[in-house]
């Protein structure tokens, strides 16, 4: 069992995430002003894409797009007008994009598409990478930055070890979409991008764990170095699509449920589909949970890494699953209960676990 790590307060354990960059921000608040090559980060997630750049008063601007769509049909839009709703025509389809799609899915009892399963380009729907397209650029377009594109620092997962796959298609699809709006790409796995983001005080030295919806993301990180990276085939949707195969509906009926209130070890409220369901998600976070940290320590045991770090450091735990009610304490928990062949200082939140890793690609993007 690991020793007891320091768990004081969160909140004096956040580092504000471009400490360690302030002359490079200064330096690109005045080119935005002056309209010159401006950088951005950008997380390219399952679930959300989201974007960090920065404004004219060196403040950083978060936007987020929900990476989800619908497909429409022409006879099905009637006398809908289309002109205030989020949108895009692609060849003879027109199909409902983000936070509208998700709205209406959940309102009629559809089931959403997804431009990505599994942390990259979903090959279910020949329309995805199109889709994906449309709303990179409605996120990232050179004129939200302040000035012209320069360099887009975007992330991508690790390949995971409990499944097949190959980032290798992903990551070329999304830099070939960023370098089409004006960009030039450079990718970062996203669970580095976090110890970019959250570790400048220990000189970017740390462990990361990424909750995300399609996988979780693990780096160990020494001084900006990655020394371990690697991602396993769990998350969000796999918490989802479990739970509404056990309580009979479909998953983002389980998302909405999920992200309104939920807490891992309550459900006792709502009627009563609504607290099956908020039962079945405590079971499934708990066993993700599990069989994270476990993997994480089975897996640094196994490739028998020297990781004699001379300092304790941080784990950071961020992604949008891991905002549910009681994760981090469930987290900690496990993490006491394993032998971990380094010393860890804490384990604590993100400072923003949502926004962190376009976070993290900004920074690396102004240091690059």
């Amino acid at each position: 069992m690991s020793e007891p790590f320091d768990d004081e307060d969160d909140e004096e354990a956040v580092v504000a995430p471009l400490r360690s960059v302030a002359p490079a921000v200064a330096t690109e608040a005045v080119a935005a002003e002056k309209g010159q090559r401006v950088n951005v980060g950008l997380d390219v997630g399952t679930m959300n894409l989201v974007c960090a750049s920065l404004n004219q008063a060196s403040k950083v601007d978060i936007t987020t797009l929900r990476n989800v769509f619908l497909t429409v049909d022409k006879t099905d839009l009637g006398e809908m007008d289309l002109s205030k709703i989020s949108h895009a025509r692609i060849d003879d389809s027109i199909f409902i994009l983000s936070n509208d799609a998700y709205n209406f899915a959940n309102i009629f009892g559809y089931r959403i598409n997804r431009s990505m399963q599994k942390g990259m380009i979903s090959p279910e729907d020949i329309n995805s990478a199109d889709v994906l397209a449309t709303m990179i650029r409605e996120l990232i377009g050179g004129e939200a930055t302040g000035g012209r594109p320069g360099k887009c620092v975007y992330s991508v997962p690790a390949d995971p070890i409990n499944t097949r796959s190959n980032v290798l298609y992903h990551q070329n699809i999304i830099g070939r979409i960023i370098s089409e709006i004006g960009y030039t790409p450079e990718p970062l796995n996203e669970a580095v991008a976090i110890i970019y983001a959250e570790c400048a005080d220990t000189d970017f030295s740390g462990i990361s764990m990424s909750f995300g919806a399609g996988l979780t993301n693990v780096a160990v990180v020494y001084k900006s170095i990655p020394v371990l990276e690697f991602a396993l085939n769990r998350g969000g949707d796999w918490i989802d699509d479990n739970v509404a195969m056990a309580v009979g509906t479909i998953p983002n009926r389980v998302v909405a449920i999920k992200e309104k209130d939920f807490d891992i070890n309550r459900f006792d409220s709502g009627r009563k589909k609504e607290r099956k369901v908020r039962e079945a998600l405590g079971y499934y976070y708990t066993n993700l949970i599990h069989f994270v940290v476990k993997s994480a320590v089975k897996e640094l045991d196994r490739r028998d890494l020297d990781l004699g770090f001379p300092d304790s450091i941080p784990m950071i735990i961020s992604g949008g699953t891991s905002l549910a009610g009681g994760f981090l304490d469930l987290v900690r928990e496990q993490v006491q209960q394993e032998e971990w062949p380094l010393a860890l200082s804490t384990v604590r939140y993100a400072s923003d676990p949502l926004s962190c890793v376009a976070q993290g690609c900004l920074i690396k993007s102004l240091k690059s």
